[in-house]
C-alpha cells in the first residue's frame, strides 16, 4: 500500500505541472503545491474527503513528497477533530486509528474557485486509483459542492437523499444529505462540513440517517 501510495504521489506531481493552478500560483507569486493523502496505512477503514487542500495566501507549502504512516492522535486532525463525537457513535472509538483524510482535488488553494475543471479532471483519475489501494470501507465527504459534482457524474449506482428544512436567521434552507454507493462499490456519505451554520439538532438528524442503517 505503501509503494502504491508513493508511486501514485509521483503521477500526481506531473499533473500539478500541467495545472491551471500551477500557472496561477507562479503569476501571483504563491507557493501552494499539492498533497494527496494522510493516512494511518489501514485499508477497509473510513475516509474523510473535502473538495481541495486548503491554503492561506500568504503560506508556503511544500508539496507532499513521501507518504508514510501517521498517527492521527498526534496530529491536528482539523474538519475530523470536529465530527470525532459523530465518528465514535458510528464507527467505534477506534475510528481515529483507521482513518484516512484527503481530498477529490489534490492541488491546494485559497478559494474553491480558484481550482478550474481542467484541474478537477486532472486530479480525478489519481483520486479514482487512490480508492482502489486504500480501499475505503465508507467516504465521509464534507462538501457540498464535491456532493454536486460527484451526483452528476456517472460514477454512483445508486443513491438515496433526505432533505432537511430548517431555518437560519430569517431564511428558510434546505439541505440535502445523500447516502450512495460509487461504481467501486465504497459507500459515500454526503454530509454538512463541520463548519456549516446549522444546529446540532439539523447535524444529527444528518448523521443519523446517512450513518445509521445503511
Amino acid at each position: 500500500m505503501k509503494e502504491e501510495l508513493n508511486n501514485l504521489l509521483v503521477e500526481l506531481g506531473e499533473a500539478y505541472e500541467q495545472s491551471d493552478i500551477k500557472q496561477f500560483c507562479q503569476a501571483n507569486g504563491h507557493e501552494w503545491y499539492y498533497s494527496l493523502i494522510t493516512t494511518t496505512m489501514e485499508k477497509n477503514g473510513p475516509m474523510v474527503i473535502g473538495f481541495n487542500w486548503g491554503a492561506s495566501k500568504n503560506e508556503k507549502y511544500l508539496p507532499q513528497s513521501r507518504i508514510e504512516k501517521s498517527d492521527f492522535e498526534k496530529e491536528d486532525v482539523g474538519s475530523l477533530g470536529n465530527i470525532r463525537s459523530y465518528c465514535q457513535k458510528y464507527y467505534g472509538d477506534d475510528f481515529l486509528s483507521k482513518a484516512s483524510q484527503s481530498n477529490y482535488c489534490f492541488f491546494r488553494s485559497e478559494k474553491e474557485w480558484q481550482i478550474s475543471d481542467k484541474d478537477i479532471h486532472l486530479c480525478e483519475p489519481i483520486f479514482n486509483k487512490m480508492i482502489e489501494i486504500v480501499q475505503p470501507s465508507s467516504v465521509l465527504c464534507l462538501s457540498s459542492k464535491l456532493r454536486d459534482k460527484i451526483m452528476s457524474g456517472d460514477s454512483v449506482v445508486s443513491s438515496e437523499s433526505h432533505d432537511i428544512r430548517f431555518k437560519f436567521g430569517i431564511r428558510n434552507i434546505t439541505y440535502t444529505v445523500i447516502k450512495a454507493v460509487l461504481n467501486s462499490n465504497v459507500k459515500i456519505k454526503f454530509l454538512p462540513h463541520p463548519q456549516y451554520h446549522i444546529t446540532n439538532a439539523v447535524r444529527d438528524e444528518a448523521w443519523e440517517f446517512c450513518c445509521g442503517k445503511f
